[in-house]
């Protein structure tokens, strides 16, 4: 568990996002490889949740005598950990943010999942699902995930959920039509088009 990785440092590595965005891919490719053969060791299915961000960081030897690591510290890292963290709310397992996605050149499998404001930030971060390397196949789910999010982001909580719940097998589409139950019961008194979280 919080297993940290962070790439463009100490050597320059111009390509540092799509590295971590293949990194991530293939971690959890190996992860489902080796899943039953975990589950019948320890009797539970093992999964991890991943979350990725490019910014400025300080990044350098850090600790004391009794703990010393070369590690990564600022907001930017901060944002990543608040990500892996946010993927509950979505049931999903790659979170990425807009800072990372673009900076990987757009190429690999995935979809913007929402405009995320996370808990100990005020600045909302677009994000994506990563599901995929690049050339990889798109669900059938997507197109009709992107128009319903575009819905719900201009308020129309019912029309949304009626395309959402098209698909019960995609967990962003079972969470966004739980959302707008919950919307549709109780309207915002004004409405910016944010999923904010209220827990880490």
């Amino acid at each position: 568990d919080a297993i940290v990785a962070f790439w463009n440092a100490p050597l320059a590595q111009p390509d540092h996002a799509a590295r971590a965005c293949r990194a991530a891919v293939r971690c959890q490719r190996k992860l489902a490889e080796r899943r039953a053969e975990f589950e019948r060791r320890t009797g539970v299915v093992l999964r991890a949740r991943i979350g990725l961000n490019t910014g400025e960081a300080t990044v350098g030897n850090m600790g004391s005598r009794e703990r010393f690591n070369y590690t990564v510290l600022g907001d930017a890292a901060n944002l990543a950990s608040r990500l892996e963290g946010a993927n509950k709310a979505f049931g999903t397992y790659a979170m990425v943010s807009e800072s990372t996605w673009q900076s990987a050149g757009g190429g690999f499998a995935g979809r913007e999942l929402a405009r995320l404001k996370v808990v100990g930030r005020q600045t909302p971060v677009r994000v994506y699902e990563l599901a995929g390397l690049p050339g990889d196949a798109r669900p059938a789910c997507w197109e009709d995930f992107g128009a319903a999010r575009g819905l719900f982001e201009q308020g129309r909580f019912a029309e949304a959920r009626t395309i959402f719940e098209r698909w019960p097998d995609d967990p962003p589409s079972c969470a966004y039509a739980a959302k707008c139950r919950a919307l549709t019961e109780r309207p915002p008194e004004a409405w910016s088009g944010i999923w904010e979280l209220n827990e880490k």
